[in-house]
């Protein structure tokens, strides 16, 4: 990693990342970087990144992105890259996030301690769309208390509460 890389992700994981600042729906939503105000469509945490927002859901070892348009509904992956700057036990690593399915964005978590901050740094065209996700390891847990999934076994159907498969629509029921 060059030197100037060094800076950028030093200052990066020491400072609140400033994108944008609130944009409306009617609803408050937080500053760029904190807990979006909206519930996560596949369980994960939400953050506001100008006109988009980001999804991320560590489960299993893996870290999946979703990129989400104003309205929270999950855009296609079609031309869309990704890495994650991931601060795990004091050791910052970088992975690159590749296309998964139709609307995801895959890597593998590194091996080791739970991930405690996570810097994405989505491309989509001529746009580059960053998220900071800070306190992964108290979230990790909610992760794991999934208890409820669509009947039919869609991806992303995971929830911590009863709702609505995102992808087809049915009631999801609680897990055995």
């Amino acid at each position: 990693m060059k030197f100037s890389q060094l800076l950028l992700a030093a200052a990066l994981l020491a400072a609140p990342l400033s994108l944008s600042a609130q944009h409306g729906h009617g609803q408050g939503h937080n500053a760029a970087g904190e807990t979006h105000a909206h519930t996560a469509p596949h369980g994960g945490i939400v953050r506001t990144a100008g006109k988009y927002h980001v999804e991320l859901v560590l489960k299993d070892g893996q870290m999946t992105a979703y990129l989400l348009d104003g309205k929270e509904q999950v855009l296609a992956n079609k031309g869309l890259t990704g890495t994650a700057m991931v601060l795990q036990g004091g050791k910052t690593t970088n992975v690159t996030l590749a296309p998964y399915g139709d609307d995801q964005l895959r890597a593998t978590i590194p091996a080791g301690a739970t991930p405690t901050t996570a810097i994405l740094t989505l491309r989509r065209g001529s746009e580059t769309i960053n998220a900071r996700f800070d306190k992964l390891a108290s979230t990790s847990a909610k992760a794991k208390a999934v208890g409820y999934v669509c009947p039919m076994g869609c991806k992303g159907s995971e929830s911590t509460k009863p709702g609505k498969c995102p992808t087809c629509g049915m009631d999801l029921v609680k897990k055995a």
